[in-house]
């Protein structure tokens, strides 16, 4: 969580550091370090001949796990949303997604909604 809050900062700080001398040397010498020792050629020929294939499934895995969809236990309509967001029902507008604090990753029970009472 941290370097994800903290990632511009990285990327401005690289992004000077390679702007200067030193860092365009450090970046000349590491590129020409990937280069002759091969992982170059070997990521393009990854690239090239692997990925095409992978990346189908790589998307898809990728949706299904950030993708959540059901039907509202109240009017049963559909709906699809984000796993990390609130959902309301667009038709009747009840909550039928709410994530957990710890990123919730349980499938979505069609018939449940998980809702927070607080009695005032």
């Amino acid at each position: 969580m941290d370097f994800r809050m903290n990632w511009p900062r990285y990327k401005r700080e690289l992004n000077q550091f390679l702007n200067t001398p030193l860092g365009r040397s450090v970046a000349t010498l590491v590129f020409l370090w990937f280069a002759l020792s091969g992982w170059l050629f070997r990521i393009i020929i990854f690239g090239t001949w692997v990925l095409p294939f992978a990346a189908p499934f790589l998307i898809g895995a990728v949706a299904r796990n950030t993708v959540i969809e059901g039907a509202c236990p109240a009017c049963k309509r559909r709906f699809i949303g984000k796993r990390n967001q609130i959902i309301q029902c667009m038709n009747c507008r009840a909550v039928v997604w709410q994530p957990r604090e710890d990123f919730s990753k349980g499938s979505a029970n069609p018939d449940i909604i998980d809702i927070d009472i607080e009695e005032k």
